[in-house]
C-alpha cells in the first residue's frame, strides 16, 4: 500500500522539480571608460550549455562579443527525468490493477512475478539516473559559477575593468530533485521483498527446503534401525556361539535349549559323535 501511495507522489516531484527548472546569473562590467552594462545569462533544463550564449562588451574598441557557455549535461539530466515518468506511469497503471482487477493480477502467478521483476529492474535504473545526475548536477553549479563566467569575458580579465555578479542562480530545486532520486531508490529497493513475497516463490523453496530435511530424516531413521539389527544379530550369534560346549569325553555336541521342544539323542554309532537335535 505504502508503494501505491508514494510512488507516483515521489517520482512527480522528481522529474517536477528536474525537468522544469530555469535558472539565471546576472553580472555587470564597468569599464574603464565609466560605460557600464548589465548581463543576464538565462539557463534550464536539459542544461545544454554549449547552446547558451550572450553578448558581452569589449571596453576597449567599443564593440561587443558573443560568449558562449561550456559543458553538456543534457544525457544524465534527461536520463533522470525519463526514468522517472516512466516509474510515474507504471506506479498509476500498478494502482489501477491492484484496486480493480485483483484476480487478473493473480492468475496463474504472472501478475506478481512480473511486477517483482519491473520492481527489481526500477529500483536499478532509479540508483543510476539518480547517481549519474547528482554527478552532473556538480558540473552544473561549477559552469555557472560566477568566477567561471566572469573569466570566460575578454574584458573582466583585464584589470582596469571591474565585474561582478549581481545575481546568482538558486539551486534548491535541482538539489531537492537529487533528494528525491535517492528517495525512490529507497521506495523501490525497499518494495522488492514485498514484491517477491506476492510471487509465492519464497513458500516454494520452503517446502523444498521441509522435503529434503524430512528425506534425510527418514534416510537417518532406516539407518539407525538397521544398524540395531545388525548388533541384535551380532549379539544373538555371540551368546549361541558362549552357550554351545563341546563334549570332548563322551564325544558328542550339546545344542543349547530352545522353547520349541525337547531335544532328542541320536547316536549313529558307538564311534560317533552324539547329536542332540529339537523336535520340531
Amino acid at each position: 500500500m505504502c508503494m501505491v501511495i508514494f510512488a507516483p507522489v515521489l517520482a512527480t516531484f522528481a522529474f517536477a522539480t528536474c525537468g522544469g527548472y530555469s535558472g539565471q546569473l546576472r553580472v555587470r562590467v564597468d569599464c574603464a571608460d565609466k560605460s557600464q552594462t548589465n548581463i543576464t545569462i538565462s539557463f534550464g533544463y536539459p542544461f545544454r550549455f554549449e547552446q547558451v550564449h550572450f553578448k558581452v562588451p569589449l571596453c576597449e574598441l567599443k564593440r561587443q562579443e558573443t560568449v558562449f557557455l561550456e559543458g553538456d549535461f543534457s544525457t544524465p539530466a534527461q536520463f533522470f527525468v525519463t526514468i522517472a515518468v516512466f516509474a510515474f506511469l507504471y506506479s498509476l497503471l500498478a494502482t489501477v490493477v491492484y484496486i480493480f482487477y485483483q484476480n487478473k493480477y493473480r492468475e496463474n502467478n504472472r501478475g506478481p512475478l512480473l511486477d517483482f521483476l519491473v520492481t527489481v529492474i526500477f529500483s536499478s535504473l532509479w540508483l543510476v539516473s539518480s547517481c549519474a545526475w547528482a554527478k552532473a548536477l556538480s558540473g552544473v553549479k561549477e559552469t555557472v559559477d560566477s568566477a567561471q563566467v566572469l573569466f570566460l569575458m575578454s574584458a573582466c580579465r583585464e584589470p582596469i575593468n571591474d565585474c561582478e555578479a549581481l545575481e546568482k542562480p538558486v539551486w534548491t530545486r535541482l538539489n531537492t530533485s537529487v533528494v528525491f532520486g535517492f528517495l525512490n531508490v529507497s521506495l523501490w529497493a525497499g518494495n522488492i521483498w514485498f514484491a517477491y513475497k506476492e510471487t509465492g516463490l519464497h513458500k516454494t523453496s520452503q517446502r523444498s527446503t521441509r522435503t529434503l530435511s524430512e528425506k534425510q530424516s527418514s534416510f537417518s531413521q532406516r539407518q539407525y534401525s538397521q544398524s540395531s539389527f545388525d548388533q541384535s544379530a551380532a549379539s544373538l550369534g555371540q551368546q549361541l556361539y558362549r552357550q554351545v560346549s563341546f563334549d570332548h569325553s563322551g564325544g558328542g555336541i550339546t545344542l543349547p535349549h530352545s522353547s520349541l521342544g525337547q531335544p532328542s539323542l541320536f547316536n549313529s554309532s558307538s564311534r560317533g559323535p552324539l547329536i542332540l537335535i529339537n523336535d520340531m
